[in-house]
């Protein structure tokens, strides 16, 4: 089984083309560790979107230009999102049980906006 990186979220998610019951014993054991490894920095890349979250909050406060305020609510919207799928991520047990299923993700609905302002 391969991970790919998503660049959305920053992290390496899964290609579950191939169910992981399918998988040998050893491919099953190196697709858990590799996962757990992936699943232990989600809190980091949480935290490091809630920190851009509040930064643009921040950038708001100051802000007078109606449609800059507005393209901020966008962002923080998508960071949001982002959030959002992380912690479905990081529900996802040893065996990718409760993965999301291909498409679940909200790639292409928003920007890739970079993280830091």
């Amino acid at each position: 089984m391969e991970f790919n990186l998503d660049p959305r979220l920053g992290i390496e998610l899964p290609d579950l083309s191939t169910p992981f019951e399918s998988l040998s014993p050893e491919e099953q054991e190196d697709v858990v560790y590799r996962w757990e490894g992936i699943r232990a920095r989600i809190p980091e890349r949480i935290m490091k979107f809630e920190q851009v979250i509040e930064d643009i909050l921040d950038a708001i406060h100051h802000e007078e230009d109606w449609d800059t305020i507005a393209s901020y609510f966008v962002e923080v919207s998508d960071y949001a999102s982002r959030i959002a799928e992380l912690n479905t991520w990081r529900r996802v047990d040893q065996s990718l049980h409760g993965a999301p299923t291909q498409g679940h993700s909200n790639r292409g609905q928003t920007s890739n906006a970079p993280l830091d302002h």
